[in-house]
């Protein structure tokens, strides 16, 4: 029985379960027939990860590539897209966060056509080659109603990573909390929804998103959906293993807004 790859960074998980969801509910795909490492389950204990993710390329009939900025800097991910490129049945690359056609034109891909996440039609042509390949049956109502929720949690994610704060005339941001970072004991990492215009970002700030880090104790703890007012003391660019390329923002001061 061949079925459908997912390939994937593992740094987008909240991404491919989304997609998951699309192919599952919205089309109607069993478990069983997909392979994705965020279905538990899929790679057995106690074998080679590497074997099994091998093997499972060769033999499924479609392989989706989600092509975020994150898969891009990924040497396992690129090496996995080009093993799917040279057996794959059908080669399906969606590009997701930015990422444009002439960022793949110098690899294998550059003659293969590709789908945009955030293009309806794109999921029609998609949804349209399952039917060829006898991965689905028809059942377009309920597609329909699972690619209008699939496509507003994608303009939600755009409209979050891509929305520019500028300061007000006394240099203060007004921002938004999203979520809090895990960071060592006496500190406070705080994502913010958008990213502020600084100028020493503005070359690299497709690439990176923008957090608050500050000594514990010195403001308020904060929680997502927390709106605060804050001037920036200073910036600094760093990258992380668990969140890629990010900009520390030190507040010179911050206050809640009520």
């Amino acid at each position: 029985m061949k079925g459908i790859f997912i390939s994937h960074c593992t740094k987008n998980k909240e991404l491919v379960e989304q997609v998951l969801e699309l192919l599952q509910l919205g089309m109607g795909i069993e478990n069983r027939k997909i392979f994705c490492t965020q279905i538990n389950g899929t790679l057995p204990t106690g074998q080679d990860f590497v074997e099994n993710i091998r093997r499972e390329v060769q033999e499924r009939k479609m392989v989706i590539a989600i092509i975020t900025p994150e898969y891009l800097k990924s040497m396992f991910c690129m090496m996995e897209l080009g093993a799917a490129w040279a057996v794959a049945d059908y080669l399906c690359p969606i590009l997701v966060g930015g990422v444009k056609y002439e960022d793949l034109r110098k690899t294998p891909l550059s003659n293969i056509q590709m789908r945009k996440i955030n293009t309806k039609e794109d999921w029609y042509a998609i949804y349209d080659e399952l039917l060829r390949q006898h991965i689905i049956s028809t059942n377009t109502v309920q597609f329909n109603k699972k690619l209008d929720a699939f496509m507003k949690y994608v303009v939600s994610c755009q409209n979050k990573s891509n929305l520019l704060i500028s300061p007000d005339a006394d240099g203060y941001y007004d921002i938004e909390i999203e979520k809090e970072r895990k960071v060592p004991p006496f500190y406070k990492c705080y994502l913010i929804k958008g990213k502020l215009d600084i100028e020493e970002a503005r070359e690299q700030i497709d690439e990176e998103r923008h957090w608050i880090f500050y000594n514990q104790g010195v403001y308020d703890d904060l929680r997502p959906g927390d709106k605060v007012r804050l001037k920036v003391c200073k910036t600094e660019r760093k990258h992380f293993p668990d969140v890629g390329w990010a900009r520390n923002i030190y507040p010179d001061e911050m206050h809640a807004i009520k």
